[in-house]
């Protein structure tokens, strides 16, 4: 349980504090292959691709945890893979109920270390803080990671470099066993 919750810990203070307005420069995270300069909480505050995880680690209390120091690589999903789960999928993971499950889905996308993606291979393995493994794919410029279910995320950004690690931003929400998406 201390494990889990040292993960969950990991997951939500590289993503949040308890400020989801903080203004950054949108520059700043644009600017793929650069150096922030700031811890990943800092370099994701304010933008408008990451409001959904931010909120999800706002309402479900996730992000009052301890500050880790890194280095960690993070595959973050943007709001569009959060929108394909579906919002009763979203509302469910909220539940007081569901906060271990949505731990372990945060904790899914965070690789221990730093990898740019001048380090990933094609057919090369990571695995996750939970020991899950997943699966990178990189043809010339581009990159994909595939997870225990098959589901492959392409980085849409990718090298945004904070001081306590890498991100690299996603289209898809990974997870090994996250249902499908909602039939609307």
């Amino acid at each position: 349980m201390l494990k889990n919750q040292c993960v969950i810990a990991v997951f939500a203070l590289l993503l949040t504090t308890s400020s989801l307005l903080a203004q950054t420069s949108q520059d700043t995270l644009r600017a793929s292959g650069k150096a922030t300069g700031q811890s990943m909480l800092a370099s994701l505050q304010g933008q408008p691709d990451y409001t959904t995880i931010l909120q999800i680690l706002n309402e479900s209390g996730l992000n009052k945890q301890a500050n880790p120091a890194g280095p960690y690589t993070v595959f973050v999903p943007n709001n569009g893979a959060f929108d394909e789960l579906g919002d009763a999928t979203l509302k469910g993971l909220l539940l007081p109920s569901s906060k271990k499950r949505l731990s372990r889905m945060l904790a899914y996308h965070v690789i221990r270390g730093s990898y740019t993606s001048d380090k990933l291979r094609d057919g090369q393995t990571l695995t996750n803080v939970l020991g899950q493994i997943l699966v990178v794919h990189k043809q010339g410029d581009s990159i994909t990671i595939t997870d225990g279910r098959g589901t492959v995320a392409d980085v849409i950004e990718r090298d945004i470099r904070a001081t306590n690690g890498v991100i690299h931003t996603i289209n898809k929400v990974l997870e090994k066993n996250l249902p499908q998406a909602d039939v609307r």
